[in-house]
């Protein structure tokens, strides 16, 4: 839960510090990395379903949980990943803009 809230807050200063300036890239890779992680506990339930249909239901309950919360993790590793980049290239597009009238560029 920690996790997902430090997510949540970086997305959240993200979006407040880097507003119209941004690079585009940047916040929308922020914002789907948010998406990917906190929807991530859905992957256990979706591996209890597939695994259930294909095992039956003590089988799949099982096989399924253990595969969903591989998923999950994974997913949340990802998402993080994407929101420390996302934050990365949002404030690497604030600093350009904001020193581009002293270098012209």
């Amino acid at each position: 839960m920690k996790v997902i809230k430090s997510m949540l807050l970086v997305s959240g200063l993200a979006l407040v510090c880097g507003g119209a300036m941004a690079e585009d890239t940047g916040m929308a890779r922020a914002a789907s990395g948010t998406v990917e992680a906190v929807t991530a506990p859905g992957k256990i339930v979706e591996g209890m379903s597939d695994e259930t249909a294909k095992n039956g239901p003590v089988a799949g309950a099982v096989v399924g949980t253990a595969k969903g919360t591989v998923n999950a993790a994974g997913a949340v590793v990802q998402g993080g990943a994407a929101i420390g980049v996302g934050a990365v290239e949002t404030g690497v597009g604030v600093v350009k803009k904001v020193l581009e009238p002293v270098t012209g560029q």
